[in-house]
């Protein structure tokens, strides 16, 4: 052992030595011609030589990140593929107007535009089994923090338990990103479940396989400083899929989710209460319902959706029950059911998650091609109840009409046309104290996303 190291001591300076008679490829301690002149010049015997190769091998195999800049972002993967990093983001321009007759109080929608998200994620695996995520919105000339988590993968076992703020696994839609549904607005169901069961800091275990999800989880509140202790929550979503290809699926799921409000009367960081809007700038809503006194809202989601080809159907009824400390307890509903149709795609859905995601598309638009991109037709009928005991917040119906065009993996335009009408009791009135007529939104936008 003495004797290797008193041979490899001068290798720095032999190498110097032939610094003025080889390239500067010879140069490096690891050239392969280099290393074979050491073991001529007997500087070296062949095993060093090798032992030399292989560190050099692995250093190399180490070093030598893998980067891809493609549609999904800016990807860095480490050349043994147990570390990765990914950046990218996603950009909502929104526009809208309306269209009703003259409301009382100055309820009146406001048309215009709006930057709705402007938000940009890192996110990566560290080794086989850490992953982290971290998302930030800057829409609204404000900065508010999405997603922030770190999960961990447990070897051989297709579960993942995950910690930070996060969705609670309460309804396919509230889990199914913005970037993918066929709509601009979510639906009424979104309603009663959005303002409790959206985003939490808590810890969820989730699970998954070719036709089926499970996920569950124990949550505080929303990451906003708050000024009294914090109310709690769970949610619970299982999903089956007992028909699932690429072209045809058959899904049934549902979901649970409970909230306690905190010391100060507030749910998940907000005032308790329901709600829609129009848009989400018009601050027009057809039923709103505040309700003191919350101690506990309990909901309960059923699914059902279907694919066949170009065509898809999605469904849910949720029905929430709230819990006060003074009055009897109440009960709200919603449900929606919609339909789409897509023209040069195919909508995708992943079983281990149950949810729908972005189409593939059959072709990239390419004019001087002739390709086009996707073309999706979407309709859907949906309806909330927040009428019960003493609350009066109002009913609606509405009917959407989509017109979606897919340019490729990153570029979507929308065009939306709602028609929300039977608007009764609630919060509407118009200007000669009667019960506001019916209301037409025009919307659209562009996105990005990458």
């Amino acid at each position: 052992m003495t004797s290797t190291f008193r041979q490899l001591r001068y290798i720095p300076l032999f190498i110097m030595g032939f610094s003025t008679s080889y390239n500067a490829a010879a140069q490096t301690s690891t050239s392969p011609e280099l290393l074979d002149i050491l073991v001529e010049k007997q500087i070296l015997t062949e095993s060093q030589a090798e032992e030399i190769r292989q560190a050099e091998k692995e250093r190399r195999s180490v070093n030598n990140a893998v980067v891809d800049i493609g549609s999904g972002g800016l990807k860095v993967k480490s050349a043994d593929g147990r570390s990765s990093f990914q950046f990218g983001g996603r950009l909502h321009a929104d526009a809208a107007v309306h269209d009703h007759e003259e409301l009382a109080g100055q309820q009146d929608g406001i048309d215009g535009t709006q930057i709705r998200r402007a938000r940009l994620y890192a996110k990566g695996d560290i080794g086989k089994q850490w992953s982290y995520l971290i998302e930030a919105d800057f829409a609204g000339n404000k900065t508010s923090l999405k997603d922030a988590t770190l999960g961990y993968h447990f070897s051989g076992l297709p579960l993942t338990v995950t910690v930070g703020n996060q969705k609670q696994a309460v309804s396919m839609e509230i889990e199914e990103s913005s970037n993918d549904i066929p709509f601009i607005e979510r639906s009424l169901v979104a309603g009663i479940t959005t303002p409790y069961f959206d985003r939490a800091i808590g810890i969820t275990a989730a699970s998954g396989g070719d036709n089926w999800h499970f996920k569950t989880g124990l949550f505080g509140d929303g990451v906003s400083d708050g000024d009294a202790d914090e109310g709690t929550g769970f949610g619970l979503r299982a999903t089956y899929a007992p028909i699932v290809s690429r072209t045809s699926l058959l899904h049934v799921g549902g979901s649970f989710g409970l909230r306690n409000t905190s010391d100060d009367g507030l749910a998940n960081g907000k005032s308790p209460g329901f709600s829609y809007k129009t848009t989400n700038f018009s601050d027009l809503k057809p039923v709103s319902a505040s309700i003191a006194d919350m101690e506990q809202v309990q909901t309960g989601v059923f699914e059902l959706a279907a694919m066949c080809g170009p065509w898809t159907f999605q469904s849910e009824y949720a029905v929430t029950d709230v819990s006060r400390e003074t009055g009897d307890d109440l009960s709200f509903s919603a449900y929606y059911a919609q339909v789409a149709y897509l023209i040069n795609g195919q909508r995708r859905y992943k079983a281990s998650e149950g949810e729908f995601k972005y189409p593939s598309i059959n072709a990239d638009f390419n004019p001087e091609q002739g390709h086009w991109g996707a073309v999706e037709l979407a309709a859907r009928l949906d309806h909330i109840d927040l009428e019960d005991g003493d609350i009066s917040g109002g009913e609606a119906d509405r009917v959407t009409l989509a017109l979606n065009w897919y340019l490729n993996r990153n570029v979507r335009m929308m065009l939306d046309y709602s028609h929300s009408y039977e608007l009764k009791g609630g919060a509407l009135q118009n200007v000669n104290g009667e019960l506001a007529d019916d209301i037409d939104t025009y919307a659209m936008r562009v996105q990005l996303s990458f």
